[in-house]
């Protein structure tokens, strides 16, 4: 056990392997958010977070919409997911990243 707050080493690194994992797409996300709104990272982070909370889904799989939509490609979530993240996303003032885009990126090649 980690004597510093009582996570098994294990655990620990199975965490930190799935922050090495979804920090790049979470990242691009901030980006896209960044340049849409105008506004600075810590701002990008809580409006990418707060959708995540509002929709129930995961901060990396909310990322993966934002860039999936603004590079105009594909990701492998539900529908329900991508049209719950898509909305959140419009309400939160991306809509000019998300107009008229909703339906392609759930599209499976």
């Amino acid at each position: 056990m980690n004597s510093h707050d009582g996570t098994d080493p294990d655990t620990e690194l199975q965490t930190l392997r799935n922050i090495a994992v979804h920090r790049p797409v979470i990242e691009q996300a901030k980006g896209m958010v960044m340049l849409i709104c105008s506004c600075d990272d810590p701002t990008a982070f809580t409006l990418l977070r707060e959708i995540s909370q509002r929709t129930n889904t995961k901060l990396h799989d909310v990322s993966a919409v934002v860039v999936a939509i603004g590079s105009n490609t594909t990701t492998e979530l539900n529908d329900e997911v991508v049209q719950a993240v898509l909305a959140e996303a419009r309400a939160a003032g991306l809509s000019g990243l998300f107009a008229d885009k909703g339906s392609a990126v759930s599209d499976r090649p």
